[in-house]
């Protein structure tokens, strides 16, 4: 009898080609698992990101009463997160409300002011007409036409008065939701301030970076969270709270002004003027010139010196960014989220820094090699 061959057993796949196939199915379901959270977070995304900010502003803080308190994590996050709420989120809460009615009333103001006045009689007046004589001679482009000059002064105001009105009837209409993620957001600034250590424990630990490169991404965000962040906030919000004192000396509304001055404080440049130049020119044509006088040198003395003595001492942990870049970021943030995009901004742009830095590091021997080939390729 012959004997039949042996059977040969199927060849088994490679451990190679086991571990492409686990990982392909892994990152698969690891993406489409992140794509469920970021559904679920994605409406809460601005409140998350907003409180994680606020909580590395205020970590050097939440950390020494965690020390001071015996090491009792929760009596410590919770004094922080009521110290946020009392000096940032309700004042920030009331100076909204203010602004909307207080601006209000300034553009009604305005125009009713319109209304009742002849341009044709102002503009001929004494201290208007060498002006308007020397603009006509010198910018013959601009349309200094009286009757077109009063039509845009009210087409302005019409048109910024309806802007408030449908910002306070969205304000009101959205009460409740406004409500509701005020304390989402304390809750969460408790979380994140109790738990800061852990999740960027975690964070690091999932991250497939070399530790420095992890640490030099958080102490960078960090930085800029409490030094560029905190320090052009604050000093806008000096600056647009003596703005304001002096807006009230000379008569002028101060808590709508006093808050578009410290808005305009993070202009770089020109910051205040972009307020206070015009409102001297209104003290000039149309009141006192001893108030314009005052009003002026009161800012220019006192205003712009806050800006001048307190920036470097307060941002001298970020001076390596360039104030012209942080303005760029600043100005791309509001037109990519609107008024969130004074925090956004910079961050983008901290993060986008870090990891070009972080990539000229880790390829530099590459990047070397090719600008030396670029450099020297074409010599014999």
């Amino acid at each position: 009898m012959m004997n039949s061959a042996p059977e040969t057993p199927d060849t088994p796949a490679s451990p190679h080609h086991t571990n492409k196939i686990f990982a392909y199915f892994m990152l698969f379901f690891l993406v489409v698992a992140f794509l469920f959270g970021f559904v679920l977070v994605e409406p809460f995304m601005h409140t998350i990101i907003l409180s994680a900010v606020l909580a590395i502003m205020f970590s050097p803080v939440n950390a020494r009463l965690f020390t001071q308190l015996g090491e009792r994590g929760n009596l410590a996050a919770g004094l922080t997160s009521l110290l946020i709420v009392v000096l940032i989120l309700l004042p920030t809460a009331f100076l909204v409300w203010g602004l909307i009615t207080e601006g209000m009333h300034s553009m009604l103001t305005i125009r009713a002011w319109a209304d009742r006045n002849d341009f044709g009689e102002i503009l001929r007046s004494e201290r208007f007409v060498p002006i308007l004589t020397w603009l006509r001679d010198n910018l013959p482009f601009l349309n200094l036409d009286e009757a077109a000059l009063h039509a845009k002064l009210l087409t302005f105001t019409q048109r910024f008065t309806q802007s408030v009105l449908d910002a306070s009837a969205t304000l009101v209409g959205n009460m409740a939701k406004l409500l509701l993620r005020f304390f989402l957001m304390i809750f969460m600034i408790f979380y994140f301030l109790r738990e800061g250590r852990g999740i960027v424990h975690k964070i690091k630990y999932l991250a497939p970076l070399r530790t420095h490169q992890e640490d030099f991404i958080i102490e960078s965000l960090q930085r800029v969270s409490r030094a560029v962040l905190l320090g052009s906030l604050l000093i806008a919000v000096l600056q647009g709270l003596v703005g304001a004192l002096g807006l009230w000396l000379v008569g002028i509304p101060p808590l709508f002004w006093g808050v578009m001055m410290g808005l305009a404080a993070l202009i770089p440049v020109i910051g205040t003027g972009l307020i206070w130049l015009p409102a001297a020119a209104y003290l000039y044509f149309f009141g006192e010139w001893n108030m314009a006088v005052f009003f002026l040198f009161f800012n220019v003395i006192i205003v712009t010196n806050i800006d001048t003595i307190l920036r470097p001492m307060l941002m001298r942990r970020a001076a390596q960014v360039s104030p012209f870049y942080i303005f760029l970021a600043i100005l791309g943030g509001i037109h990519a989220f609107g008024a969130l995009g004074i925090i956004y901004g910079p961050l983008i742009l901290t993060f986008l820094m870090v990891m070009i830095k972080i990539y000229s590091e880790e390829y530099k021997e590459v990047l070397s090699s090719r600008s030396a080939y670029h450099d020297y390729g074409n010599e014999p």
